[in-house]
């Protein structure tokens, strides 16, 4: 009985190859969504690189107290006032988290990117607004911060 199911069940999946045009099968070519994020939202597009190279982060410290730095895949990192850190990631998505350690401080990321180098010097925010603690790097190579 089992064998005489499996049977039916090739015969089906022939028939159906038959029957079914094999141009309708092909891959569909589609192009890749770039979202927009709207000027009043709190994420920043801020550039782009090219995912496809290895890309160099260089996170200058413009604080007066220790910064750290936390990444998905790999250890925290301190960074001492007036110092900097260049860390190297070869794939995409990037999420980096930028906080003042050992103080309540909000920062703002003044970002430059050139070629696949994106600079970032974390400043003192002078408001009471939430800042930015997080630099993302998508898929298709777009720079965001919030």
């Amino acid at each position: 009985m089992h064998h005489k199911r499996r049977l039916i069940l090739i015969g089906l999946l022939a028939f159906g190859a038959l029957i079914w045009p094999v141009d309708r099968a092909t891959a569909q070519v589609r192009s890749i969504f770039r979202p927009r994020v709207p000027d009043t939202s709190t994420v920043r597009t801020v550039g782009q690189v090219d995912p496809t190279e290895s890309i160099e982060i260089v996170i200058n410290n413009v604080l007066t107290g220790p910064l750290g730095i936390g990444f998905a895949g790999g250890a925290n990192v301190e960074v001492a006032p007036s110092e900097s850190a260049k860390l190297v990631f070869t794939t995409v998505p990037v999420n980096l988290f930028v906080y003042p350690l050992g103080q309540e401080a909000s920062v703002r990321s003044q970002i430059d990117i050139e070629g696949n180098t994106i600079t970032a010097d974390i400043v003192p925010l002078t408001s009471v607004a939430p800042g930015d603690i997080s630099l993302n790097i998508d898929g298709a190579g777009l720079v965001y911060i919030y």
